[in-house]
């Protein structure tokens, strides 16, 4: 099977803050991605991932219902090629081992920089995938 290219990718965005996610879609769509869905919660972020089966995950750490790690853990049981990139505007060194231990392909600071999340998107779709 072909991997997308940057023109064909889907994903999910899970925040539970709105501009949040508003500003991530326009840099999703800026980057290529022509088929996005959003959740406000880690719980609506599994559902979305295992029936949409995206390529990206942008999941932030700190969510109602479920946290970004557990989110992570569960999106890649149901799916391990999904490329998961953590949301955070804390980059803590426990924050970055927690989503490591849960599989994450990249991290994105808040507030975004568009270079950084265009660089988040080619490296999952360039890294192979498990």
């Amino acid at each position: 099977m072909m991997r997308p290219t940057e023109n064909e990718l889907s994903a999910v965005i899970a925040d539970d803050d709105s501009a949040t996610r508003h500003a991530l879609r326009l840099l999703l769509r800026e980057n290529g991605c022509a088929r996005i869905w959003e959740a406000n919660d880690g719980e609506r972020a599994v559902e979305l991932c295992a029936r949409h089966l995206p390529d990206l995950a942008f999941i932030d750490i700190n969510m109602p219902k479920l946290d970004g790690h557990e989110a992570v853990r569960r999106i890649r049981d149901s799916n391990p090629t999904v490329g998961t990139i953590m949301i955070t505007a804390l980059p803590t060194l426990d924050n970055v081992q927690k989503a490591l231990d849960a599989g994450v392909s990249g991290f994105v600071v808040k507030p975004f920089n568009a270079i950084k999340v265009a660089e988040a998107i080619r490296h999952c779709v360039r890294s192979p995938k498990q």
